[in-house]
């Protein structure tokens, strides 16, 4: 496999989601690895090669939230482009997340095509 193909890191507790969106993903050929919580996420990070791809972060993480894993990829300059997952419209995430540069707030639930559009718009800009 070469090193350029588009990834998505899937950051989320729940296995079955992080799996669904995986299968979903894969139906428009695109690599997903998946993380149970923000520090394994970055755990791995800190050895991955670069490639172009995105992160999606389900933003009611345990541990590090990921309002907080977002704060920490922007000093760490990360540069991926975040699809941040929310379940309620909480003002302070949403004002989090529309001052960081990259990130895409989709509030859950919401359709397989909303978010396979917003992953496929960010493949063909990578």
């Amino acid at each position: 496999m070469s090193t350029d193909k588009f990834v998505v890191h899937i950051v989320d507790p729940d296995a079955a989601i992080a799996d669904g969106l995986a299968t979903l993903l894969s139906t428009w050929d695109i690599e997903v690895v998946s993380y149970p919580d923000a520090e394994t996420f970055l755990r791995s990070w800190a050895f991955a090669v670069p490639r172009p791809g995105c992160l999606l972060i389900e933003a009611d993480l345990p541990g590090v939230s990921g309002p907080a894993l977002l704060e920490q990829l922007n000093g760490d300059r990360v540069g991926l482009p975040v699809l941040l997952l929310i379940s309620t419209s909480s003002p302070a995430l949403l004002e989090a997340a529309t001052n960081s540069s990259g990130i895409r707030v989709i509030e859950k639930p919401c359709m397989d095509d909303t978010l396979v559009k917003a992953v496929l718009e960010i493949r063909q800009q990578a």
